[in-house]
């Protein structure tokens, strides 16, 4: 069995033919009913044609007949002006009569028998005036007394009635006709138009149809829209409480690794300095044994400064013991040794939760990796301040710049943990930079009351680490 589905697509994909079909209709039924008309309004005019131009030909020679006679009873020129007058109109309705007994009409043959009879009566009345103007009177009364005259318009008269009588039933069955034929198209028409109706109200009613299932399916769209985005939001804070947690598991084996270097490196490195010292004293003052051993010791200060910033870089201690300020301007001030690059500061004593301060300091050490590897700077400017109600940090060089976005989007993963360090904390970050022009970092952070701060400080610091 069909789907109610399939039954209105097959329905709606019928109606549009189907209404194509129906105006096509309509227009062969309306432009054969109008040829058909027009046809019949031909026939008509040639009827009533026909008959008034047999009528003006009788009536033509009637005066022309009564003009001749009444010129040849009383003799006087004046009586011959009707004649004269009527002459070329006579001339003109017989060449009409001759073109209508060539055409289709319904008296065709009596049309030719008028015409005929027409030019015998034309003839005899011009035979007459002629005998009558040359002198011979009496031939003219002869001919005139004679009764073909009369005969002649007695057959002219009965042919012309039944010209007029066959014309007349022409145009009547003619009206009729049409009047059937206009009947019969109207009938047509309406029926076609009836049929265009129904179909019309099928295809709004399919078109009804269509924007129910359409907005029922969007509202499907839209809740299943809806549920993907809670899957995603339900995914993204899985996906970000996970990072956080291997963050956190990362800081504290940072913690663990500083402080096992503190406690087993440190113990035997200074062992050894205890142990370098206590030959030194054994040995000569002088000879090439004190040099080694002054070697020796000088390299394991340098192993054990190594280890001390070793140490302060997988954790600072100095955080927690001097505060945020002095360990950011302890950084800044050993890069600067270290890379020889000029270090800027403006650091405002702010305090933030244990957390937010290590992503501070980690945002800064990994602005300053950055300068030292790729950006070719001489001055660096790090600054620090509050600014309504948001702290914000901001790492600016001078070097020769790069696209952030393109660098970002290809391998910039130093970039994205500054960023995901700093949405952790709800902060965001902006890496601005074009080419030749240098770059600048900067990170914004809500800052929180006091009693905020003081109550995320006797919360454990790596809470949710297993």
């Amino acid at each position: 069995m069909a789907s109610p589905r399939w039954d209105k697509w097959t329905t709606s994909r019928a109606v549009g033919p189907l209404a194509i079909v129906l105006a096509l209709l309509v227009l062969v039924v309306s432009e054969l009913g109008h040829q058909q008309l027009t046809s019949l309004n031909l026939e008509r005019e040639a009827s009533v044609k026909a008959q008034l131009t047999v009528g003006r030909l009788r009536r033509t020679l009637l005066s022309m007949e009564s003009a001749t006679r009444g010129y040849m009873v009383i003799g006087r020129i004046e009586y011959l002006e009707p004649y004269r007058q009527q002459a070329p109109i006579l001339e003109a309705t017989l060449k009409t009569a001759e073109a209508l007994s060539r055409e289709e009409v319904q008296s065709k043959p009596v049309l030719a028998q008028v015409v005929e009879l027409s030019r015998r009566k034309q003839f005899e009345m011009q035979e007459m005036i002629r005998l009558f103007q040359s002198g011979d009177r009496i031939g003219a009364m002869v001919l005139l007394e004679t009764d073909v005259g009369e005969k002649l318009m007695t057959e002219i008269s009965d042919l012309v009635d039944q010209a007029i009588n066959q014309e007349a039933a022409k145009f009547s069955a003619a009206g009729e006709v049409g009047a059937s034929s206009a009947s019969v198209s109207r009938l047509l028409i309406w029926v076609l138009v009836l049929a265009s109706l129904s179909g019309a109200s099928l295809l709004m009613g399919l078109s009804r149809a269509r924007e129910r299932d359409q907005r029922l399916y969007m509202s499907q769209l839209r809740g299943e829209r809806d549920l993907l985005e809670q899957e995603v939001t339900r995914r993204t804070v899985e996906t970000v409480d996970l990072a956080l947690h291997m963050e956190r598991v990362r800081e504290d084996e940072r913690g663990r690794l500083a402080r096992e270097l503190h406690d087993e490196l440190g113990g035997l490195m200074t062992a050894a300095k205890l142990d370098v010292a206590r030959i030194r004293k054994r040995l000569p003052e002088t000879g090439s044994g004190q040099d080694l051993l002054l070697h020796l010791s000088q390299s394991l200060d340098a192993g054990i400064s190594l280890k001390r910033r070793i140490i302060e870089d997988l954790r600072p201690s100095s955080l927690s013991n001097l505060g945020l300020k002095a360990t950011l301007l302890i950084q800044c001030k050993e890069f600067a040794q270290r890379a020889e690059i000029a270090v800027s500061t403006d650091i405002a004593d702010i305090r933030l939760p244990d957390d937010h301060e290590l992503v501070v300091y980690r945002i800064v050490q990994e602005a300053l990796t950055n300068v030292a590897k790729y950006a070719g700077a001489t001055d660096v400017r790090v600054s620090m301040l509050a600014l309504n109600g948001c702290l914000e940090l901001r790492v600016v060089d001078n070097g020769r710049g790069f696209n952030a976005q393109a660098a970002e989007s290809a391998n910039g993963r130093g970039l994205q943990g500054m960023r995901f360090r700093v949405k952790a904390c709800a902060g965001d970050l902006h890496v601005h930079s074009t080419p030749g022009h240098g770059t600048s970092v900067v990170a914004t952070f809500p800052l929180q009351s006091p009693a905020q701060v003081a109550a995320d400080d006797s919360l454990p610091m790596h809470a949710g680490a297993d």
